[in-house]
């Protein structure tokens, strides 16, 4: 299973150095060394927003020429599949037969390859990434960031010792995956890097099975509890002393939200970060396939915002910090469902990931495109000329 860095998780960890996040995803990792059984992960994720699709060529176009993006209601639904097997097999092969509401046929094929023993990557110290300039961190959701804010991260001048670790990390992951030696068999869907789109109207909610030539027969049902999230629908808008207010309607079984808001610092080279999340830097990551029970716990921590609540805001300083556009994004997270094989049967196991996610651009220079309110009561200034997204970072 993947445990890094996905749609505001672990955002901010990723650009705090290589060495952190590289320990991170190790220690997120199963560490199964004895007797290792094949597992399957499916990621539903409902996207709204520019990371929908909808902000296409033209889209972009028209935003680098002036003009305002059509944001519109777009919304699109996709699934990633990822077969894990420690058996090594010639021409291996794989399907998930899938029920008929998700109306996308009767099975979706799993390209699938197979790993010999030592065939791991190896890793050097000079493809170690350098981060540069300083990361800005605000954090909650109040219009005026408190006295400690921002929190300022060097994101530059690795030591010795964080190279070390870093290194230590990377020729360890192997050793550290489901798989005893490293080899093993997987299959993966979509067979390209883009994901094909599912309709709208499509369900996982039905019957099952996963048949390959590399892994036992995987038979399970999809309630209606663990069915795509819903959309986001989120708005925003400037408020008085130049926060940014964000609203967003509940999202039906969503566990608890967190946002996040990047953008360019005015200094050369700096980024400026704002998380809703008011727990430190270190915790407050949302593991990819949260589960009630631990989202509870998050609420209480603070890391996430309850289900019930629909607003927050990005507080003024943060806003004041980053230049130009701000893109905001936003995550409902839906409870995983985990589930094992029967007793007595061929081992596997098996987890649905759920998330609903959007990404909206947002401040000064979003509100002249769009002829956006601004603050209250005040009149959005002119247009200016066009935004280059390519030159955010």
């Amino acid at each position: 299973m993947q445990r890094f860095q996905r749609l505001g998780i672990g955002i901010l960890g990723a650009l705090t150095g290589l060495a952190a996040t590289t320990l991170q995803q190790a220690e997120a990792m199963p560490m199964v060394k004895a007797t290792p059984i094949p597992t399957y992960g499916i990621e539903a994720v409902t996207t709204t927003g520019m990371g929908s699709m909808a902000m296409g060529g033209a889209n972009w176009m028209r935003m680098m020429m002036g003009g305002a993006p059509s944001m519109g209601t777009s919304t699109n639904r996709s699934l990633e599949l990822r077969l894990a097997s420690p058996q090594v097999v010639t021409n291996p092969t794989a399907e998930h037969r899938i029920p008929e509401g998700l109306g996308m046929g009767a099975a979706l094929p799993l390209k699938s390859t197979s790993t010999g023993k030592g065939e791991q990557p190896v890793w050097k110290e000079d493809e170690l990434m350098q981060g540069k300039g300083r990361m800005l961190l605000f954090r909650g959701c109040t219009e005026s960031a408190a006295a400690n804010q921002p929190e300022v991260v060097l994101m530059q001048g690795w030591s010795a010792e964080q190279k070390r670790q870093a290194m230590a990390a990377l020729k360890d992951l192997p050793s550290m995956s489901w798989s005893v030696d490293g080899s093993g068999t997987f299959g993966t869907w979509p067979p390209t890097t883009e994901s094909p789109p599912v309709a709208l109207h499509g369900s996982l909610v039905g019957n099952h099975t996963v048949v390959s030539t590399y892994a036992p027969e995987i038979r399970f049902a999809v309630e209606r509890s663990h069915d795509f999230l819903a959309p986001v629908q989120l708005k925003s808008r400037t408020v008085s002393g130049g926060a940014r207010a964000l609203s967003w309607q509940v999202v039906p079984t969503a566990l608890g939200y967190q946002a996040t808001a990047a953008g360019a610092g005015k200094q050369e080279g700096d980024i400026v970060m704002w998380t809703s999340s008011e727990a430190p830097r270190n915790v407050s990551d949302v593991p990819s396939d949260v589960r009630a029970s631990e989202a509870v716990r998050l609420v209480q921590r603070k890391v996430l915002l309850s289900p019930e609540r629909t607003n927050c805001a990005i507080s003024a300083q943060a806003m004041a910090a980053m230049q130009g556009m701000t893109m905001v994004t936003f995550t409902a997270y839906g409870d995983t469902l985990l589930l094992s094989s029967p007793q007595g049967t061929q081992a596997w196991k098996l987890s649905l990931e759920r998330r609903s996610t959007t990404t909206l651009p947002v401040g000064e220079a979003m509100d002249q495109m769009t002829g956006g309110s601004g603050a209250e009561g005040e009149q959005a200034p002119p247009k200016r000329k066009g935004f280059n997204p390519l030159q955010l970072f």
